[in-house]
C-alpha cells in the first residue's frame, strides 16, 4: 500500500483541503477534523477480533473501510500523515489516571503525539475515547481550551479537563518519546490482557454538529458544549446508537451488533 496517498484520501474523507503547509493552521485543521470524521471504538478488541497496528492495517481499516479505532490505531495514523506534510512528530506513551482524585500508580495503556513547530512543542490526541481534544496544546502550563497542562516534575506532564464540575484528571506523560517496541508492547496489553477494560466494554466516542456522543456499553452520554445529558440504557437504544455511528458505512453487520450486545450484556 502507497502509504503516501494516505494524506489526500484523508483530505477528502474529511472534507478539508490543501494546500497543507506545514504549520500552525494545518495542525488545527487536521486535529479537528479528525474526531469529525473517524471515530473512537474498541469493537474489535471487545470481539477479541486480532488487531494489528501496523501503519498498511490501521490505513485500510480507519480510511479504506471506514471503521474506527482506539488510541494506537488513531495516533499512529495522524502521525504518519503529519510526516507525509513534513511535521515532526514523536510518540509517547501516558498512564490514564481519569477518575482519580490524587495521583496514583496506573500502566501506561495510551499513547499521543508531540509536534516540534518552530521552536515550539504541541500535544495532539486524536485517539482519546470520552473526552474528545479537537485541537492542538501548546506544552506549557496553562489553561487552554478547557484543559489544563501542569508539570509535575523535570520529566513528567499532566493533562486534566476543566469542566463544569471543576478539574479533572485525565493523563500523565512524559517529554521523552518512547520507543516503537513500547507502542506495540502497550497496544498489546491493552487488546489482549484479560482484565483489561478494552475487552469487556464497548466504548466509542463520535462528533457531529458540535455534539459530542459517547456510548459506554448501553449508556449514551451526549455533550454540547457545558451541557451534558444522559440517555437511558436500553435495548432498542443501544442498537439506535451502534448503527448511528455507521448508517453511512454499513461496516458492522447485524451479526456484528448482536455480537457486541451479547458480550456486554452477559458480562
Amino acid at each position: 500500500m502507497d502509504q503516501t496517498r494516505n494524506l489526500p484520501l484523508f483530505s477528502t474523507i474529511a472534507g478539508i483541503s490543501g494546500p497543507f503547509p506545514a504549520g500552525l493552521e494545518t495542525l488545527n485543521t487536521f486535529h479537528d477534523g479528525w474526531p469529525r470524521t473517524i471515530p473512537f471504538e474498541n469493537v474489535d478488541v471487545l470481539l477479541n477480533r486480532q488487531l494489528s497496528i501496523e501503519l498498511e492495517d490501521i490505513t485500510d481499516k480507519l480510511l479504506h473501510k471506514r471503521r474506527g479505532g482506539y488510541c494506537f490505531e488513531h495516533n499512529l495514523l495522524l502521525k504518519q500523515i503529519l510526516e507525509e506534510v513534513g511535521f515532526a512528530v514523536s510518540h509517547h506513551l501516558a498512564r490514564v489516571v481519569w477518575g482519580q482524585d490524587e495521583l496514583t500508580s496506573a500502566s501506561q495503556t495510551h499513547m499521543l503525539l508531540i509536534v516540534t513547530l518552530e521552536g515550539s512543542k504541541y500535544l495532539v490526541d486524536v485517539g482519546l475515547g470520552g473526552v474528545s481534544l479537537t485541537t492542538p496544546l501548546r506544552l506549557e502550563e496553562s489553561e487552554q481550551k478547557g484543559f489544563v497542562l501542569e508539570r509535575i516534575d523535570n520529566v513528567q506532564w499532566l493533562l486534566s479537563l476543566n469542566g463544569q464540575d471543576g478539574k479533572r484528571l485525565m493523563y500523565l506523560f512524559e517529554k521523552r518519546p518512547c520507543e516503537p517496541a513500547d507502542v506495540l508492547v502497550a497496544s498489546h496489553f491493552v487488546a489482549a490482557y484479560e482484565s483489561s477494560l478494552f475487552r469487556h466494554n464497548l466504548m466509542m466516542t463520535t462528533l457531529c454538529n458540535g455534539e459530542q456522543y459517547n456510548l459506554f456499553n448501553k449508556h449514551l452520554t451526549i455533550h454540547t458544549g457545558m451541557k451534558t445529558e444522559q440517555q437511558a440504557e436500553t435495548y432498542d437504544a443501544f442498537f439506535h446508537m451502534v448503527s448511528a455511528f455507521y448508517s453511512r458505512l454499513g461496516v458492522l453487520s447485524c451479526e456484528d451488533m448482536q455480537a457486541i450486545f451479547d458480550k456486554i450484556n452477559n458480562r
